[in-house]
């Protein structure tokens, strides 16, 4: 295995044949969050489809950085900036207001809750921080403290944005 670590983004049948190829890297960066929204960061047209891309670096052996799992803000209490309305993340925000009612519900903010959560889908070895200061960090070593998602409860999340 050699010491390459690539990125996904682009096309996932790419990807996933790239992981199938020898050598292959030794980790890899995929949008780890329970929309499998890469937000304004898509590129192409096709419908994201980043566990696919997790299941088969999984399967290889292959490490997974898991990577936007609050998803640029669209998966927390509030965004801290300014976001169109018809913005991918302002879009991601709208689809997420049930999670954010479950999270509220089970008495955990909706991003220590996203974080849980990214870390807890099967084949993530870790996730990627994209923190802005030392209060959300805080917040994602307790989050990371508090343990993986029972499986009755990630069902859960996924039926609040339609995935279940």
């Amino acid at each position: 295995m050699s010491l390459l670590t690539i990125t996904k983004s682009g096309h996932e049948p790419t990807i996933i044949a790239t992981l199938n190829e020898d050598p292959a890297p030794a980790a890899i960066q995929v949008v780890a969050n329970l929309l499998d929204s890469p937000g304004a960061m898509q590129r192409y047209d096709e419908r994201p489809r980043p566990r696919e891309i997790i299941a088969a670096a999984h399967r290889r052996g292959i490490g997974v950085m898991g990577i936007r799992a609050v998803q640029a803000g669209a998966l927390t209490e509030a965004f801290d900036r300014e976001v169109p309305e018809d913005h991918p993340e302002r879009r991601d925000y709208q689809r997420s207001a049930p999670f954010r009612a479950l999270a509220r519900e089970l008495g955990e903010s909706p991003a220590s809750l996203a974080h849980r959560y990214a870390l807890s889908m099967t084949g993530v070895a870790t996730v990627v921080l994209g923190v802005k200061n030392r209060t959300e960090l805080r917040e994602c070593i307790m989050a990371e403290a508090r343990g993986v998602l029972a499986p009755e409860l990630m069902a859960r999340i996924d039926t609040t944005v339609g995935r279940a």
